[in-house]
């Protein structure tokens, strides 16, 4: 097998409990869905994004989510080997 440039290079999956969190809000923020795929193709190149919490024994980001339905960030994702969550 042979890589392509458009291969990506970490594969993501999302968890039940993101995709279930991820449906809800989207019915009150429309955009949640276009906002959070640049994210997801970062994360597929293998890039470390956010900030690392500390404590946990494993390699844990915390990434704000930029929302275009408010001015401020209103979600934050967490990214660790296990999956991919949000946080509310």
């Amino acid at each position: 097998m042979t890589l392509t440039d458009d291969a990506p290079i970490v594969e993501i999956q999302l968890t039940p409990e993101f995709q279930r969190k991820l449906k809800t809000l989207a019915k009150k923020y429309r955009q949640i869905r276009i906002d959070l795929q640049p994210i997801l193709e970062q994360l597929q190149t293998g890039a470390l994004l956010g900030d690392q919490i500390s404590g946990v024994g494993a390699t844990v980001m915390k990434v704000r989510l930029k929302n275009s339905d408010v001015k401020e960030v209103k979600v934050v994702a967490i990214v660790s080997s296990t999956g991919l969550y949000l946080i509310n």
